[in-house]
């Protein structure tokens, strides 16, 4: 009789594991895994992509001095260190550059190679390709597309510094940018 209620209580422990393990996979089963994009990204540096700093040299002989003219314009027109870039669930976005808010929405691959922009104030997308690792990634942007991104922020801009991106675009064709973010 003891053996028998031993064995009965545990085929009932036996029963209520299987039920609270199998309840666990129905809940990680109805909610899917968050996209790792999500979430707040901060802003890290822009450079010449490595194909356009060779360019340059060929052209200038010095792509590390048009770098450094390119960080000093973009801080001009607020990318900054720490710049907020935030990706929510909902396939909305929006950057903080110069204490101001801008939104629009976004569609990234599945595999993290490729991502775009798309601004609600002027309604452009911008495609760019990506280099996704766990808590940082860069993207490629085509200099021209990324006079969108000065645009967005042209009310901090000087003249010379909108001169100098456009300049950038249409000196050096073929021109791609790489903007560094980090988590």
């Amino acid at each position: 009789m003891k053996t028998l209620k031993i064995f009965l209580i545990a085929a009932i422990m036996m029963m209520a594991t299987s039920i609270a393990a199998l309840a666990q996979a129905n809940k990680d089963d109805a909610e899917p895994p968050k996209d790792p994009i999500v979430g707040s990204w901060k802003y890290a540096a822009t450079t010449l992509h490595p194909e356009s700093a060779e360019n340059v040299k060929k052209q200038l002989n010095s792509p590390e001095k048009l770098e450094k003219r390119m960080g000093s314009s973009l801080l001009k027109v607020g990318f900054r260190a720490g710049s907020t870039l935030v990706f929510k669930e909902d396939g909305t976005f929006y950057q903080r550059i110069s204490g101001k808010n801008y939104e629009g929405t976004y569609q990234c691959s599945d595999d993290h190679k490729s991502l775009s922009l798309t601004f609600n104030h002027t309604g452009e997308t911008i495609p760019m390709e990506m280099n996704f690792k766990d808590r940082e990634f860069q993207l490629t942007v085509p200099a021209d597309k990324f006079m969108n991104f000065v645009n967005v922020a042209e009310t901090k801009a000087n003249s010379e510094t909108l001169l100098f991106v456009l300049c950038l675009v249409t000196m050096f064709e073929d021109t791609k940018l790489l903007m560094k973010y980090v988590k």
